[in-house]
């Protein structure tokens, strides 16, 4: 995609038009809730605000990301839910081959879009996301079908995933020996790139804020979109780290980030209030 800028916007996203939510570090860790998120999401309702939601993580399907809504006591339909397995998918032909070294909603993304998955080489396409199932073996198939001609399609290169527990690797530390051992580069289609960006714009052309916990795929979004980018450090970023872009306001989760709204308060970018975040 192309440079973005990184000038800060309002310091408070505004009580109105559309709300785009991040999931993994926002509303949960490794799908257990954070701390009144649920009520976070209820009250931004309540004040006429439409959120919706945007996803790196193409591991889970979208019945699945649903569920675990449900259970963090949020309602959604399935249209309010972009992710970057949907983004990658659309980089792909109906009836082209593609190699799936990823879980299942990449999968179901590609199978939607009408490609035929593989287990193996040759292929159209390697489209790589997070899964548990890297291995060796996995490895060198995919990066053969890339040398033999399949283009490389990524669904996102988040470096880490948060959970409960700390930071895991994530997607892009996959793509990254995927790429190493090709020896090509991928097109990747998750925040902030322009695959998903297309997406949003289509799905949800009226965004006013983006809340995130990754400044390099939230913050560059949110910029792209020409919405108020607004910093929650439930995730992967911690107290006291500066955010790359700047954020506009900046809350310890997702309720002490509404509840500022509410109340016409910010934070110092940098700073927060001390709300204790749950598991």
């Amino acid at each position: 995609m192309g440079r973005v800028s990184t000038v800060p916007g309002p310091r408070t996203p505004p009580l109105r038009g559309t709300w785009l939510v991040d999931l993994d570090g926002v509303v949960w860790l490794a799908g257990q809730p954070i701390e009144r998120v649920g009520m976070a999401i209820a009250a931004l309702r309540a004040h006429g605000v439409r959120v919706v939601f945007a996803t790196n993580n193409s591991a889970p399907t979208l019945e699945q990301l649903l569920a675990r809504m449900r259970a963090a006591g949020i309602e959604a339909p399935p249209e309010d839910l972009v992710t970057s397995a949907q983004a990658a998918a659309s980089l792909i032909q109906p009836g082209e081959r593609v190699l799936a070294l990823a879980d299942g909603g990449a999968r179901e993304a590609l199978e939607a879009r009408g490609a035929v998955v593989v287990e193996d080489g040759p292929a159209d396409a390697v489209v790589v996301g997070w899964t548990r199932q890297f291995t060796f073996d996995r490895l060198a198939q995919a990066a053969t079908a890339v040398r033999q001609g399949g283009r490389l399609i990524g669904t996102n290169e988040d470096p880490t995933h948060p959970t409960p527990e700390g930071l895991l690797p994530g997607a892009g530390a996959l793509l990254a020996a995927v790429e190493t051992a090709s020896g090509r580069r991928a097109e990747v289609a998750g925040k902030p790139h322009r695959p998903v960006i297309e997406l949003i714009a289509a799905r949800h052309p009226e965004v006013t804020a983006v809340v995130g916990d990754r400044p390099s795929t939230d913050g560059l979004l949110a910029r792209a979109l020409g919405a108020p980018f607004a910093l929650v450090l439930s995730g992967v970023t911690g107290p006291g780290e500066e955010p790359d872009p700047p954020a506009d306001v900046v809350a310890t989760d997702l309720f002490e980030l509404v509840e500022q709204a509410t109340h016409g308060t910010s934070s110092t970018p940098g700073e927060s209030a001390g709300t204790t975040v749950g598991p």
